[in-house]
């Protein structure tokens, strides 16, 4: 369904409702969910039996097999083959298949267990191994230690107590999963990582005032690594904090026409300071828009002489066909001027076989195909037979009369 409205400004907005439920590609559950999913969770061993039976008999169980006698039919009333369950197992040998109830059961026994059985109790209490490179990895990373707020030294752990490592046993958990994680895959790729230097935290002492942080603006790529500009803002910074340190004070009215004097005589330099920056400014934009302009210019100048490059050689190639074709009529009216001259009387000339076939070029050797005939067509009479090639005893033969030869 649709639905739209409008308002005054003359912007209109719509509101479109599309079902999804026919474009759902996924399913629930899969049939070894009960086995291989940590959170799926069964209420008995009769639920675990009724889904290890579905799973059993699940469509991903059947397979096709052939009937050889009705392979390539198809028609519904004789099929070409037959479903079948497939008996082997997908689920390795490996995985345990039974209820993790009972795995649960076992935990609340030895709990019961350990209240009577005081060597079990600490066993049980044992702090689990160390699984540094798996779930347990966030464990031993500590955040950097800033300087005049940590009052340990740097590097130094303290040893915990011993009291400390072995937990009420109350609240221990008994829980052991029948898998444990071996890795662990951070949420970012290498795409992502770091490409920037690293800026660490820093506290100021109280009371001072570092001239490291009138550079806190300054980062990398936007002013950073310091280049001639950088170096004349630091040097003008420290001649204005030095002249401020050298002003009278305010509150020194004998003073106060020379601390005029020195506030105007600054904002003067100032003035002509900003003003020369902005002819440099304005010179850089100028030498900009020339480069611009002698761009611009020498692409136009390409783009015109590609053109006429290219207007040159669509000429050059009709001059290379007229002249082919002028050359071809000339050959051909040559042509017929020599056959005229010829038989200039008119005469009929009688065919002469023995000049036709003392002749290479007549029409005895090459015919001319407009007139029907192809030389291809018998190209088995030129072809020389005889014993000597064709045969055993002409080729030993013809091997012997060479050898005497040479």
């Amino acid at each position: 369904g649709g639905g739209g409205s409008g308002s005054g400004g003359g912007t209109m907005s719509f509101t479109l409702t599309q079902s999804l439920q026919g474009r759902q590609r996924f399913r629930a559950e899969r049939p070894h969910d009960y086995i291989y999913d940590p959170l799926y969770v069964l209420s008995s061993e009769k639920d675990h039996a009724k889904m290890s039976m579905k799973a059993f008999a699940s469509t991903n169980q059947l397979k096709k097999v052939p009937d050889y006698q009705a392979m390539f039919s198809n028609l519904q009333h004789f099929p070409s083959f037959a479903l079948q369950l497939d008996h082997t197992n997908p689920v390795p040998k490996f995985m345990d298949q039974r209820w993790r109830g009972y795995e649960e059961k076992r935990q609340e026994a030895l709990k019961q267990l350990a209240n009577y059985n005081t060597s079990l109790k600490m066993q049980m209490q044992a702090p689990p191994d160390a699984d540094v490179s798996g779930r347990g990895r966030y464990k031993y990373f500590t955040r950097p230690i800033i300087p005049f707020v940590q009052q340990l030294p740097v590097n130094v752990m303290m040893e915990m107590s011993k009291d400390d490592t072995v937990a009420d046993f109350e609240d221990f958990d008994f829980q052991s999963p029948p898998r444990r994680c071996v890795g662990v895959q951070t949420d970012y790729r290498d795409s992502e990582t770091q490409t920037e230097p690293y800026s660490p935290e820093y506290v100021v002492r109280p009371g001072s005032a570092p001239e490291l942080l009138t550079l806190a603006t300054l980062k990398f790529g936007q002013g950073l690594p310091a280049g001639l500009a950088e170096v004349e803002m630091i040097q003008r910074a420290r001649q204005k904090r030095a002249w401020e340190a050298s002003l009278p004070p305010l509150g020194d009215r004998w003073q106060l026409e020379k601390r005029k004097k020195m506030m105007e005589e600054m904002e003067r330099n100032e003035w002509a300071y900003r003003e020369e920056e902005i002819e440099k400014l304005q010179e850089i934009r100028l030498d900009v828009l020339k480069s611009l302009l002698s761009q611009r210019e020498a692409k136009q100048q390409e783009m015109n002489v590609k053109r006429i490059d290219i207007q040159w050689s669509k000429y050059q190639q009709k001059k290379a066909m007229t002249i082919k074709k002028i050359r071809l009529e000339h050959i051909k009216e040559i042509r017929k001027l020599t056959a005229k001259r010829r038989n200039v009387e008119g005469r009929r000339e009688q065919r002469s076989l023995i000049k036709d076939y003392a002749d290479c070029g007549s029409q005895v050797y090459a015919p001319i195909s407009r007139i029907g005939q192809f030389p291809d067509q018998n190209s088995e009479r030129f072809v020389v037979k005889s014993h000597l090639l064709s045969t055993y005893d002409g080729k030993s033969v013809s091997g012997v009369i060479l050898k005497s030869s040479t």
